[in-house]
């Protein structure tokens, strides 16, 4: 530490009085020495013994007494500095070791809060995870019945045209049987009626050669709706089914970049304020690219600068992180977002 101007020039200004005290002694000295002193002769007497007074002597033990209090002074002026020296050290070294303790309190409560988070967002994939191949062992569950009411459909249409066959099986065979007896009867008439009846048989021939072929004709249409009906009833239930796959990979997809998303909205919001514990919900709608068309509030935090802040970081996060599959962008054009600080 330097010393002030003041403390350094306290040694200066006591050689100057030491040296002006000399000076004045020596003038008076000289003084005593230029006028001359009348003889006086002395009385008879009792001799008295002189004592010889050394001024300069007596200075220099001033001076050296002034000298000593000097460094006595200074030792203690130094002795002094270097406590206060101390004391500010140590003031210093507990405030860094307290500015250390708040950081790494500040990190620990980051780090909670950070690994808090993550688990939230692990438990609300599982969730929907959960509530996916829920939804999907349903729509199997529809489409497995819907499945079984078709074929049993089927097969009663079957069974329906399968009776009608035999009933009209049944009912030729007693239109023979009547014609066979009616034959019969007529038997004695035959001879007569022979060309007759020949025509007439020969005109039923061809009668029920065209009623079974426009039959057959017609079981064949049926059969032949019948099979594009299954074909088209099989190709709606392949294309639905396509489209759930569609869906739930769109899903999956988007799941694996939610925390890039969350993370990059994290990155451009800055908002100074205690907002723990809070959240706000958004409707994000993006173009195939992911950059952001429209931000909208579903629900709100309770502070409208939270809410505001939020809905900036969003745009300024754009574009956001988004499946390059073009078939996904239908289920994820648009997609609910929570922020929280």
């Amino acid at each position: 530490m330097s010393r002030s101007p003041r403390k350094a020039a306290r040694p200066i200004r006591g050689f100057i009085y030491a040296v002006l005290i000399h000076i004045v002694f020596g003038a008076l000295i000289g003084v005593s020495l230029w006028f001359q002193p009348q003889v006086i002769e002395p009385l008879p007497g009792k001799p008295m013994q002189a004592k010889a007074i050394d001024l300069a002597a007596i200075e220099r033990a001033k001076a050296e007494k002034k000298r000593k209090a000097t460094e006595k002074k200074k030792a203690a002026e130094k002795k002094k500095e270097k406590e206060a020296l101390k004391k500010k050290d140590a003031k210093a070294e507990k405030k860094r070791k307290a500015t250390e303790k708040k950081k790494a309190a500040e990190k620990k409560k980051k780090e909670a809060a950070l690994k808090k988070k993550k688990a939230e967002t692990e438990k609300k994939r599982k969730a929907t995870e959960k509530k996916k191949a829920a939804e999907k062992k349903k729509k199997e569950a529809a489409l497995k019945k819907k499945k079984a009411e078709t074929e049993k459909k089927r097969k009663a249409t079957e069974k329906k045209k399968a009776a009608e066959k035999k009933k009209e099986k049944e009912a030729f065979k007693k239109k023979e049987e009547a014609l066979k007896k009616k034959k019969a009867e007529t038997e004695k008439k035959r001879k007569a009626t022979e060309k007759k009846k020949a025509a007439e048989k020969k005109k039923e021939k061809e009668a029920l050669k065209k009623k079974k072929a426009a039959e057959a004709k017609k079981k064949a249409e049926a059969e032949k709706k019948r099979k594009a009906a299954e074909k088209k009833a099989r190709e709606a239930a392949e294309t639905q089914a396509q489209l759930e796959r569609d869906e739930q990979e769109a899903v999956s997809a988007f799941g694996a970049l939610a925390w890039a998303i969350q993370q990059q909205v994290s990155s451009n919001w800055s908002e100074p304020g205690d907002f723990s514990g809070m959240s706000v919900s958004f409707l994000v709608k993006v173009d195939r690219d992911g950059n952001v068309i429209s931000v909208t509030i579903t629900k709100e935090s309770g502070d409208a600068r939270l809410d505001e802040s939020a809905e900036n970081a969003i745009f300024k996060a754009s574009p956001l992180p988004f499946p390059t599959e073009p078939r996904y962008y239908e289920y994820l054009k648009e997609f609910n977002f929570v922020f929280k600080p």
